[in-house]
């Protein structure tokens, strides 16, 4: 009985590592897209604190200075949120990316994983049918000593 052998086994497990790298440059991405994600939404938080002091400010009967300090803040607010949500939208196609490589990286594992499944079905029926031929010859051979000892048996009788 010989040892199963797949020729394409090197490449086979360098598509594994490919695709377990892949897999984790997703988990990277996505987590950069939560994590902008979290940035922008803290930031729409602060800008609707921001304008609800306003508000409040506005019925309080503020100076024009404190409005006008109020009402930067917010505009610079406004920025950085324009400026978080590009980074949320940059972070989603890197994850959008990163899932196209990780479905080819799947895809050719895939096909390697089958043609090695299916090489290995084909070696076990040969090897099954080797070792099928062997105990067949090794029975044959014992019959036929076996008989031939019934043969010289009677002979001498």
């Amino acid at each position: 009985m010989s040892a199963f052998k797949f020729r394409l086994q090197q490449v086979l497990e360098l598509r594994e590592q490919q695709e377990q790298q892949v897999a984790a440059k997703l988990a990277e991405a996505e987590s950069a897209a939560d994590e902008a994600r979290v940035a922008q939404k803290a930031l729409e938080t602060i800008r609707q604190s921001g304008s609800q002091a306003l508000r409040t400010a506005h019925a309080s009967e503020p100076t024009i200075g404190q409005l006008k300090t109020i009402g930067y803040v917010i505009e610079q607010l406004n920025h950085h949120i324009v400026d978080a949500q590009s980074r949320v939208e940059m972070a989603e196609q890197l994850v959008t990316q990163a899932r196209t490589d990780l479905t080819s990286a799947l895809q050719a594992r895939r096909v390697l994983s089958r043609l090695r499944d299916r090489h290995f079905q084909t070696w076990r029926v040969e090897d099954n049918a080797q070792d099928l031929r062997q105990m067949d010859e090794l029975a044959l051979t014992r019959f036929s000593r076996r008989d031939a000892g019934n043969d010289s048996g009677a002979a001498s009788a």
